[in-house]
């Protein structure tokens, strides 16, 4: 089916009910498989904490903390190779033992994957409304086993799931103490709203791609206290201690909090009062709706010199919204970054998606010296962020990645 096809029609059942779709995932499983590897490379080593992705991997004993090297590697070519390699080793031995090898969010490590699974999200956000916090994205590999996380609490995530290999079979059990069974196989995905439970089987060497989409209150919440947060930190002297006081208290010391709560508190109230929050909130905002919720979004490639003569390709449109008198926040792929005057809007009217024209011919069509350092540096920060491409031939030492994009996720 196409784009338009299932998101129409997971559109119809968007809130409302779980569903079975038509859907191709938007990478295959080798494309997917390849991505899990590079995840796992540092947890070969050993356990990694504070990090992203993360890599844990589920056996009929339990989850291993350091997997060590029953993690896939280069040496483990396709899902199916690494399925057969961990069925010889302890503590998977033998044709019946199980397991899932989970890998949350991997994707800004991988840019075209990223990209791909960002236009299918941007296709069904058109349908169902773009939400307001980052969406998070898990890869599966797995084999025999049985996983019942969603049982625990009802999920405050609605969840999509494509199988990109093999079966997943979802039991969603209901209110009057039946259940709803969902089986997908390749090229179909899976939905089921927020608020359900679910136990999920994987089978025959199933690989799924995941989104779980925030839809409960308390998350907007915590995002915004979050940000409360950061700038509190800003205005406070803080030494890494959380301050002890005498006690019992001392005679005559007066009541109330200690001067140090209160000082939280006073930085709390400047904090939310003061014109930080909302601008840190608008940029946010700007960089998610870019990059269609998928956060976190892949670090910028590396730049290449912009002479006059270079050609570009306009590949990805620019976001811009409103930031006071004169400025704007420019948002593209999940970046963001303030651009001020009236020449940059100059700028963006001439990069509409498709366009190609030299840095020269764009410095002369905004009335700019063509070796203008402003619009070099703008230009150049674009391509970095992957907005524009070089549409002519690369010159010695630039990387590849510069020249015509960065290759399709199927492919």
């Amino acid at each position: 089916m196409s784009a338009t096809d299932w998101t129409e029609l997971l559109g119809r059942a968007w809130g409302k009910e779980p569903a079975r779709l038509a859907a191709a995932a938007p990478a295959d499983p080798a494309h997917l498989h390849r991505t899990v590897v590079a995840a796992c490379g540092p947890f070969r080593a050993g356990t990694v904490f504070r990090t992203l992705p993360q890599v844990r991997l589920h056996t009929p004993y339990g989850w291993l903390g350091a997997p060590g090297r029953l993690l896939p590697d280069a040496a483990d070519p396709t899902p199916a190779a690494y399925r057969d390699r961990l069925r010889a080793e302890p503590p998977g031995s033998g044709p019946d033992a199980g397991f899932l090898l989970s890998v949350r969010q991997p994707l800004h490590t991988d840019p075209v994957l990223w990209a791909a699974v960002r236009d299918a999200l941007a296709a069904l956000w058109e349908r169902v409304g773009l939400p307001c916090l980052p969406v998070e994205a898990e890869l599966t590999e797995g084999d025999g086993f049985t996983r019942l996380r969603g049982l625990a609490v009802p999920s405050e995530h609605a969840v999509l799931t494509w199988v990109a290999a093999g079966v997943l079979e979802v039991e969603l059990p209901d209110r009057d103490g039946g259940s709803r069974v969902l089986r997908a196989g390749v090229g179909e995905l899976l939905y089921w709203p927020e608020g359900s439970r679910w136990r999920e089987h994987h089978r025959d060497g199933c690989v799924t791609l995941r989104i779980s989409v925030p839809r409960a209150r308390r998350l907007a919440t915590g995002a915004v206290k979050n940000l409360l947060a950061e700038g509190v930190r800003d205005r406070l002297e803080y030494d890494g201690a959380v301050p002890g006081m005498p006690y019992p208290p001392p005679v005559g010391t007066p009541a109330g909090p200690p001067a140090a709560l209160l000082a939280v508190g006073e930085a709390v109230r400047a904090a939310a009062d003061g014109p930080e929050l909302p601008a840190a909130l608008r940029t946010r905002w700007a960089a998610w709706c870019s990059s269609a919720g998928l956060e976190p979004a892949p670090d910028p490639r590396p730049g290449v010199p912009l002479g006059p003569g270079r050609r570009l390709r306009v590949v990805r449109p620019l976001l811009r919204l409103p930031d006071g008198p004169g400025r704007r926040i420019w948002a593209v792929d999940g970046h963001a970054f303030p651009v001020g005057g009236a020449a940059g809007e100059r700028i963006a009217q001439q990069l509409w998606p498709g366009r190609e024209l030299t840095v020269g011919e764009l410095c002369r069509a905004v009335g700019a010296d063509e070796r203008n350092t402003a619009v070099l540096a703008l230009l150049g920060k674009l391509h970095r962020l992957r907005a524009v491409d070089l549409a002519d031939p690369a010159e010695p030492g630039e990387p590849a990645d510069s020249i015509g994009g960065e290759g399709r996720a199927d492919g």
